[in-house]
């Protein structure tokens, strides 16, 4: 019986095992068994591209998607991603993460298939297919404990608001609220530092990063304020070419269960509470234990204010560095995007205000001119106040301005505090210094542009924000914007230097041609009126009244190619420093005449009366040749010039010089063309109404200053010109002028 007993427990217990192991396999059978939520031709085209499709992510922006630790895809968007891999059963071949603007080129490209945790925006829906929304994260606005418990978009008017550039927050705040003061920040870790530090009033963001940031920097005095009407809705995203991917994408996303969302939300996503000391009872348990342990308790809290004071200390140093490394960052960034250097300089002037001032200027040095050539303000109101204090009271050499003592000592200034006494003693006059307050100038430094041993300019910056003193540490930022400023200024300034150089080859070689051309012309035109003279009477020869009519004229124009081929070598030779002079007595008085005799046909075609006065002897120790240049460039000029009016050449002798006048009453030429006309190649007049290679000038300065002398020049449009050259009578052997 007993035997019995025990058969029949163990066939009951063997029975009930098989019924476990019997519902187990059942359970997996018919799981495996359920039906498949995609259609046969879905499954079919997925098996046909198993090899094929490549998923891409972004590694950057925590906790939506990043690379942890252990070099793994982590975040919302990975656990949105294995949890449809398993609803279809597939896998996708992973490609190497990247940034957001890569990976959305190369889905454009086709070279990527499938991504997640992208926002659907209307460009990227032109070349991209969007599943529905997987995740919707509110944004939030973000505040210092102490400050303010609730906060609406429309109650933050004036304050200094941190948020994300060129994030969908930002363009969303920059439409809807202008009234709004952005401060525009490369990450959301820099907004909620700059918050924590002070540097800015409130952040908005998003929940799941700023959330996410907060617990991992432990940012434990920062609070919730408020929400904003703006959500950041996160799907996958599938080429446009991929309908069919796409209907599968959105089935496997649909099988994920409403618990998975909420527990990947939980493992990303900080839950806001309040701290624990802002319990009423933790204060009332402090109030006991204080009054209990007394002197014990009052140490501990010295100590630790002591040690929060240290670690406030470190979090702005961390902060004010990080924030200089990306100032200096986007400086290099905008002085390397351009070879125009004004345009550059601007650009340097309205980025300065954004980081270090509320105002900026910067002044350049051009021919002995200081001239201004960028300025910003960080109010737009204010902007009129800086054109007007470039037109009244620009920066001057010897000026009361700290600009005009920084281009008089090279060395930077620094105004750590500027009282109403200090900018009015630094006034050019009442009306500067009251434009200078008006601006907003509570401190302010100024540091030279220097290139290379040469001032270049001067960078001005002025703060009137309350709390903000400048220092030793902003003088020496704002020194290393400056050399970062000097060297792109000067490479522009050399690359603008070689295009005008290339500029200027391209007219001289057009220009050389034609000069070059035209004598050649005439005298091919001469030699074939000669050799049809000779074809049409050949037993009898040239006749000689034509043949001494054109020999004239064909010499003329070899004359004429010869100073030409002069003129060139003449250049050549002083390019290369090698300018001779052969020194002799000469008498100026005979050169002038026997030039002018030499030149007296062209003075018969031109028509112009010659008036020659010359206070002879005017002798000296000189290059007998090179002073026949200088005076044929002079009067040649003269000649073209002169439109048919009167010309005038006086020679006079002084005690130690002579003095050489040549005048015309021609069409002169401005002011401002009196140092470019003794230039290579330059011109006071167009190359189109007046021939030559524009060397003549150049090269009379060159002769004259190799022999000690010089060269002025006095005109005026529809006046003429007077050019006046000064020659020292060199040596001992000169003789003296006649007493008078």
């Amino acid at each position: 019986m007993r035997l019995d007993r025990a058969h029949r427990w163990f066939l009951l217990a063997g029975l009930v095992l098989l019924a476990g192991v019997a519902l187990v396999l059942g359970s997996g059978i018919l799981q495996r068994r359920a039906p498949d939520a995609l259609t046969p031709e879905e499954r079919e085209w997925l098996k046909s591209h198993a090899d094929s499709l490549v998923f891409q992510s972004y590694p950057d922006s925590p906790p939506l998607s990043f690379i942890n630790d252990q070099g793994t895809f982590s975040g919302i968007a990975a656990d949105y991603l294995r949890l449809v891999e398993r609803n279809l059963g597939f896998t996708f071949r992973r490609a190497a993460p990247t940034s957001v603007s890569v990976l959305l080129q190369n889905m454009r490209e086709g070279k990527v298939d499938v991504a997640s945790g992208l926002a659907p925006t209307p460009e990227r829906s032109e070349y991209l297919l969007f599943t529905e929304p997987y995740v919707r994260i509110p944004t939030l606005i973000i505040v210092r404990q102490g400050t303010w418990e609730r906060l609406t978009l429309e109650e933050m008017k004036g304050l200094r608001i941190a948020v994300g550039r060129s994030f969908g927050v930002h363009d969303y705040l920059t439409r809807q609220h202008p009234e709004l003061q952005l401060v525009p920040v490369s990450t959301d870790l820099e907004s909620l530092l700059r918050l924590a530090t002070g540097e800015v009033d409130a952040v908005i963001a998003d929940v799941a990063t700023s959330s996410y940031l907060i617990a991992q920097e432990n940012l434990t005095n920062l609070h919730v304020a408020g929400t904003t009407p703006y959500f950041y809705d996160i799907a996958m995203a599938i080429r446009r070419d991929e309908p069919i991917l796409h209907s599968i994408l959105q089935k496997g996303l649909s099988q994920v269960s409403d618990e998975e969302r909420a527990r990947i939300w939980r493992k990303w996503v900080y839950t806001w509470e309040s701290p624990f000391y802002l319990d009423p009872l933790f204060w009332r348990f402090v109030a006991i234990v204080t009054v209990g342990v007394g002197v014990v308790v009052g140490s501990v809290i010295t100590w630790n204010k002591a040690l929060k004071r240290q670690v406030q200390a470190r979090t702005v140093d961390l902060a004010e560095a990080h924030r200089n490394v990306s100032f200096l960052a986007e400086v290099s960034v905008i002085l390397s995007e351009t070879l125009d250097y004004s345009v550059t300089l601007s650009r340097l002037g309205n980025l300065c205000v954004r980081y270090l001032a509320d105002w900026c200027v910067i002044d350049v040095v051009t021919e002995d001119r200081v001239r201004r050539i960028a300025g910003a303000h960080i109010s737009p109101t204010k902007r009129p106040l800086l054109e007007a204090l470039a037109e009244r009271h620009p920066a001057r050499m010897g000026g009361l301005s700290p600009a005009s003592e920084v281009l008089r000592t090279r060395q930077p200034l620094l105004y750590p505090e500027l009282s109403e006494a200090d900018v009015r003693a630094t006034s050019e006059s009442e009306e500067h210094a009251q434009l200078i307050l008006a601006l907003g100038t509570r401190s302010a430094l100024s540091v030279p542009l220097i290139s290379r041993g040469h001032l270049i300019g001067v960078l001005t910056l002025g703060s009137g924000t309350p709390g903000r003193r400048y220092g030793p540490k902003e003088l020496e930022l704002a020194q290393e914007v400056a050399r970062r400023a000097t060297i792109a200024y000067d490479n522009a300034r050399l690359y603008q230097q070689a295009q005008e150089a290339v500029r200027i080859r391209d007219v001289f070689l057009m220009i050389a041609a034609h000069e070059l051309r035209t004598p050649l012309t005439s005298l091919k035109l001469r030699l074939a009126k000669l050799r049809r003279l000779a074809h049409e009477a050949p037993e009898q020869g040239i006749r000689t009244a034509a043949l001494l009519r054109e020999l004239p004229r064909i010499e003329a124009q070899a004359d004429r190619l010869h100073q030409l081929i002069e003129q060139l070598l003449d250049v050549s030779h002083i390019g290369a420093g090698r300018i001779e002079l052969n020194r002799e007595e000469v008498e100026l008085c005979q050169v002038v005449q026997d030039v002018v005799e030499a030149l007296r046909e062209q003075l018969s075609r031109c028509g112009s009366r010659l008036e020659l006065r010359t206070g002879c002897p005017a002798i000296g120790w000189w290059d007998r040749h090179r002073l026949e240049q200088v005076v044929s460039n002079l009067l040649g000029n003269a000649i073209k010039f002169g439109q048919g009016n009167p010309l005038e050449v006086r020679v006079e002798p002084e005690t130690d010089t002579v003095r050489l006048v040549v005048r015309d009453q021609g069409i002169g030429f401005p002011s401002e063309a009196k140092a470019r006309i003794f230039e290579k190649f330059e011109r006071a007049v167009s190359e189109r109404h007046y021939g030559g290679l524009g060397l003549g000038l150049f090269i009379t300065r060159q002769i004259i200053e190799a022999h000690g002398g010089t060269i002025t020049v006095e005109s005026a449009p529809g006046e003429g010109s007077t050019f006046t050259v000064v020659l020292p009578r060199g040596a001992e052997r000169a003789s003296p002028p006649p007493s008078a």
